[in-house]
């Protein structure tokens, strides 16, 4: 590996946006691409940020798996709840429109709840859940796929080789006063599949425990990584609550939506579905009484003593707001295949790429 380039924000956000509309994205579709990646390499998650774009937002619309002029079908609604479809759209869209609407609907009555169906990958769980912080809302988001018939690669049931599942992440972000938004996004396997790629991208080994090869036996190795473990593993370390929550996500996401239903060949899912939840804090409680007691309660985590080898606790959404402040100013760092991806795209649509070294 060579030393990384960087791009600032800004211009990855000028150079993506002429792209995408070069494929019939429309601008304010485009942004809603856009976003979650810039958000996901800023905060250091570089699994689901500027190293997706190419292949899972620009490829896709060019050989056709994904429809640039998708429009999002509402199929039923109350006040609270909607149900739609994506109608095979970008995933990035449908989720940042549906959890748009959840938080309209919570502004009117408290609670917002979207499910959608017929969509694409989500990218970064953690990006919509955020997006009701600054309502002073807390904000969920999860994306689900159940193959019924088994997929190649993917989290397996426990006591089982076969995968079933997509890696269900789901998110949940709350708002604080002087600390930074509480964020968990997390697989419900051990690792999600992206980090696989990434390593693969790099030359790099995983570790032992993340994945199996096809035959079940542990591997090192990303290219053999095909059966993901559920989070925590075995049935004795607990991967029955990983395979559990993936379950859960799945009910919210695809059965909500209607994507998991019964067709020519039984029960399937068409595409990936995913659920976007919104919930007002004054419903409960004043918000600003409410944030300050998230940062009394933060505060007290990280008092408890560090273990050897670590300087401090932190709660999930902290290492990741130090890195956006970092990378805010020293821009985002890519690798030599995601310069390579970048430059490929550059060429393909006549757009220039300014990078920083």
């Amino acid at each position: 590996m060579t030393d990384y380039h960087f791009i600032t924000a800004n211009d990855f956000r000028q150079f993506s946006q002429e792209v995408l509309t070069k494929t019939d994205l429309s601008s304010n579709d485009a942004d809603d691409v856009i976003e979650p990646l810039v958000y996901a390499s800023l905060r250091g998650i570089d699994t689901h940020g500027v190293r997706n774009f190419k292949s899972y937002y620009v490829d896709t619309i060019v050989d056709g798996s994904i429809d640039p002029q998708a429009k999002i079908g509402i199929e039923f609604e109350t006040p609270m709840s909607a149900r739609a479809t994506g109608n095979n759209g970008n995933g990035l869209v449908a989720s940042a429109w549906g959890m748009r609407l959840a938080i309209e609907k919570a502004a009117a009555t408290g609670i917002g709840m979207v499910s959608i169906r017929n969509s694409n990958h989500l990218g970064a769980a953690g990006y919509f859940a955020y997006l009701a912080v600054e309502h002073d809302m807390i904000g969920v988001s999860m994306s689900g796929h159940l193959y019924g018939n088994g997929t190649s690669r993917g989290m397996a049931p426990v006591f089982s080789l076969q995968p079933m599942f997509g890696t269900n992440p789901f998110a949940v972000a709350i708002p604080c006063e002087k600390q930074p938004p509480f964020v968990l996004d997390m697989s419900t396997s051990v690792v999600p599949v992206n980090k696989v790629e990434f390593a693969k991208d790099r030359g790099e080994s995983i570790p032992i425990g993340w994945c199996l090869d096809e035959n079940g036996n542990p591997t090192s190795d990303p290219a053999t990584a095909k059966i993901y473990l559920p989070l925590g593993g075995s049935r004795e370390t607990g991967g029955h609550k990983g395979f559990g929550l993936a379950i859960i996500v799945e009910a919210m996401t695809a059965l909500l939506s209607a994507g998991w239903a019964d067709g020519d060949n039984g029960y399937s899912q068409d595409k990936i579905a995913h659920f976007m939840g919104a919930f007002r804090i004054d419903m409960f409680r004043e918000p600003s009484d409410f944030k300050v007691a998230m940062d009394a309660m933060i505060d007290s985590l990280h008092q408890a003593a560090p273990a050897a080898g670590h300087d401090r606790v932190y709660v999930p959404g902290e290492i990741e707001h130090e890195t956006q402040q970092e990378r805010l100013r020293t821009g985002i760092p890519l690798s030599d295949k995601e310069v390579a991806d970048l430059l490929a795209l550059s060429e393909q649509f006549d757009v220039p790429l300014n990078l920083l070294r």
